[in-house]
């Protein structure tokens, strides 16, 4: 955590109806709320640029903060979607215990203010697209599950009506899917990225349109910084003479999901991962853990990978 001057910080507190927002400069704090519409949001940033917010933080909120984040991006404010929890635990830390959705707002503000965060992804139309897609995808899958494993307690009718429902979501998953495969052939881009990804054993169509969609970061954070943020990086619990297991905590979970399957893939056909999940089976890990190390190994193989790719174009 540092001090940064710098232009004035626009801090935005989202709900399904309303955004409360706060801006700090170096005179003085302002506040106001505007509703959650498109002509709501053009307003706040109307009154961002007002007072020459160059940088905007956002919290994370189940998808309510994705519109409005999408629209400051596309009228040139720099924007950080962050932790909630992260900011809820600063804000206790400066003082602010009470909890309203102006004070979120300025905790926000002031949180983007102190603490050196990352540099935001700007996702372009297509890679929003394809986003909501893999998330919509993963839904329905979910869905298709739940049914298949409702048929195991049914009888006739009931199975009839089941399989029905199976057929109809499984119409829906092809639908999704004939439309990410449609971003990939008509954005060189994200086909470039494809290309890489699928380089690797273990990764298909699926897996790589999913880590593309999911993960728009992948290339550009070293190691540490991606496996934090997908929530694989192993963190510490050691306090004098104690020290605990270190547990994976946080981070992307439809990401992280994505590459379970294919690091078992990859342990059975390439020998680096089978040589680290021996390796970890034969000092005592439990196959959890040497799973996790495999997913982690996994995502930093790629990120790796489309480093590369990004650094040559």
């Amino acid at each position: 955590i540092r001090e940064v001057k710098m232009k004035a910080i626009l801090g935005v507190d989202v709900s399904s109806k309303s955004l409360d927002a706060c801006i700090l400069n170096e005179k003085r704090n302002y506040a106001r709320s505007f509703a959650y519409t498109e002509k709501g949001c053009l307003s706040l940033i109307r009154w961002a640029k007002k007072y020459d917010a160059g940088k905007a933080a956002v919290e994370a909120t189940g998808g309510y903060e994705q519109e409005v984040s999408y629209l400051m991006s596309k009228h040139g404010l720099k924007v950080h979607v962050v932790n909630p929890a992260q900011v809820r635990n600063f804000a206790r830390g400066i003082g602010k215990v009470a909890k309203t959705d102006r004070i979120d707002a300025h905790a926000i503000a002031r949180f983007a203010q102190v603490v050196d965060l990352p540099e935001p992804v700007i996702l372009t139309d297509a890679q929003m697209e394809l986003k909501q897609l893999i998330l919509r995808r993963k839904a329905l899958d979910k869905m298709i599950t739940a049914e298949k494993n409702r048929t195991r307690f049914a009888q006739s009718h009931v199975k009839k009506s089941i399989k029905k429902t199976i057929d109809f979501l499984s119409l829906q998953m092809q639908s999704i899917e004939v439309e990410i495969n449609s971003i990939r052939i008509n954005n060189p881009d994200i086909s470039a990225r494809f290309d890489v990804l699928c380089r690797q054993k273990g990764v298909a169509f699926v897996t790589a349109m999913s880590l593309i969609g999911l993960i728009p970061e992948l290339g550009q954070l070293n190691k540490r910084q991606i496996t934090a943020l997908v929530g694989l990086a192993p963190y510490s619990r050691e306090s004098g003479k104690f020290k605990g297991k270190r547990f994976i905590s946080g981070g992307r979970e439809h990401a992280r999901q994505a590459l379970y399957m294919p690091s078992w893939v990859a342990r059975k056909y390439d020998t680096d991962f089978k040589k680290l999940y021996d390796r970890m089976i034969e000092k005592g890990k439990p196959k959890k853990v040497a799973s996790t190390a495999l997913m982690r190994k996994l995502l930093v193989r790629l990120n790796a990978m489309m480093r590369i790719h990004l650094n040559q174009n």
